[in-house]
C-alpha cells in the first residue's frame, strides 16, 4: 500500500506548480479583489497541502 500513497504525495508537486502559477497571476493584478482572492487562494492551498500531506506521511508510516 506504501507505493500508494507515495504516487499520490508525487502528483501532488504538479497540482501545486500549477496551482501557484495561477495564485502569483491573481497577486500581479492591478486589482485588489484579485489580489484578495489570490491571498485566500495561497492560504488555502498551504492549508490543504499541510493536511494532505500530512494524512499521506501517516499511512505511509503505518503501513
Amino acid at each position: 500500500m506504501k507505493p500508494k500513497y507515495l504516487l499520490l504525495l508525487l502528483l501532488l508537486i504538479p497540482i501545486d506548480f500549477l496551482s501557484y502559477t495561477q495564485i502569483t497571476e491573481l497577486l500581479r493584478q492591478p486589482s485588489d479583489v484579485a489580489v484578495l482572492f489570490g491571498v485566500f487562494f495561497l492560504a488555502m492551498l498551504l492549508v490543504g497541502n499541510f493536511i494532505i500531506i500530512r494524512y499521506l506521511l501517516s499511512k505511509i508510516n503505518r503501513s
